[in-house]
């Protein structure tokens, strides 16, 4: 591998995924109609998907309808580049600059949201994300910042302050997406694809922290 200078030798903590401010009321045509079987099977890979298991389009729900208990309703809000309703959803912009990128085993997979008259499309298109490549390159003890939870996993606190983590060499090859294995919740992307974004000014929703590859 050529030797990067010391500014690339990064890669990002992706937070926009699960962040409140990207959080959407959007739910799954069939909840409702009252398919309880299928319902359960979405929220098995709902489940499966926050931890990087590689699933299949049919496991993901092709409608999703803004939900009535929620004010705004989410077509009243806006969407953004990265945004959450339990799966992980890309807007059509940041989708179109992902797939450009080794996504590994992962995949995008198209889906239509609909306005709360069930009939009308929301303007644009919608991906999910299934980030499903695992990379084994987390040196905690040279981080600070993340939180043992014991059977060799950690745990990233959210927002948080005084973070430094830092990864293996390794961190920079393969997929420019992943789920490290000791870390649960948050998914990582290359220092190139955050650049690709940067380029299309769609980062700010990504909420990207940056973390240092120890280069030998």
């Amino acid at each position: 591998m050529t030797k990067q200078s010391e500014a690339d030798n990064c890669i990002w903590m992706v937070e926009g995924h699960a962040a409140d401010a990207n959080s959407r009321g959007w739910q799954p045509a069939e909840l409702f109609e009252g398919d309880k079987r299928r319902v359960e099977e979405i929220l098995k890979a709902i489940g499966q998907s926050k931890i990087g298991w590689q699933l299949s389009k049919d496991q993901f729900p092709k409608d999703n309808y803004p939900r009535p208990d929620n004010y705004p309703a989410a077509d009243k809000q806006s969407v953004p580049q990265i945004f959450s309703s339990g799966f992980t959803f890309l807007s059509e912009e940041s989708a179109e600059v992902v797939g450009q990128f080794d996504l590994g085993e992962g995949a995008l997979y198209p889906t239509r949201l609909w306005r709360s008259d069930r009939v009308s499309p929301m303007p644009g298109n919608y991906f999910y994300l299934n980030v499903a490549s695992k990379k084994d390159t987390f040196l905690p003890e040279k981080s600070l910042g993340a939180k043992d939870i014991g059977h060799g996993e950690w745990q990233v606190p959210r927002l948080p302050k005084n973070l430094e983590l830092k990864f293996s060499e390794a961190a920079l090859q393969g997929p420019d997406l992943w789920f490290e294995w000791k870390i649960i919740t948050n998914f990582f992307i290359s220092n190139r694809l955050k650049q690709a974004l940067d380029a299309r000014k769609l980062s700010k929703d990504w909420m990207l922290t940056r973390c240092s590859v120890v280069v030998d």
